[in-house]
């Protein structure tokens, strides 16, 4: 099988049909944190439930970085494209790292504590910003500079 038919076909690849697992279980481990920060011991099992969005997070995020890299390959690099491309996968590995740390740093303790900590939210909170840039860019790869958009679909939007 060839990678670009692992990538899916030219105007419908799988790497924007997966993405949406990780960045829900991301921003969702966030809002469990503010919730356990701003409700002191009435929500303790959310600190549980950020630590299994973050586990579940990192495992759709190793996922659609294969099809996203599948994707990256079939940018020609003279393409202004191509640097958005790079970018936009630098900021999505340096938020995958920091959720990694984060749980790491969550995994002895998730269960005992009524609280996240204030660094493991702040750690939290800044890879979730840099996911939210990061999925500024792959809309813009998509929709503005239509990368894996075939020109059939293209035509067949203007003409609607």
């Amino acid at each position: 099988m060839r990678l670009s038919a692992l990538g899916g076909p030219n105007g419908h690849p799988l790497h924007p049909l997966v993405v949406p697992l990780p960045i829900g279980a991301f921003v969702s481990s966030l809002i469990f944190d503010i919730l356990t920060r701003t409700r002191p011991g009435e929500l303790p099992w959310l600190v549980d439930g950020a630590w299994w969005l973050i586990g579940i997070g990192l495992i759709g995020a190793a996922i659609a970085a294969v099809f996203g890299f599948l994707d990256l390959v079939r940018i020609r690099r003279q393409r202004p494209a191509f640097v958005a491309a790079l970018v936009h996968m630098s900021l999505n590995i340096a938020a995958a790292v920091l959720f990694l740390i984060g749980y790491a740093w969550r995994a002895g303790d998730h269960v005992e504590l009524g609280q996240t900590r204030w660094g493991q939210l702040a750690l939290s909170a800044v890879a979730v910003a840099l996911l939210v840039v990061a999925v500024w860019l792959g809309q813009t790869l998509t929709y503005r500079l239509g990368v894996r958009v075939s020109r059939r679909a293209m035509d067949d939007a203007d003409r609607q």
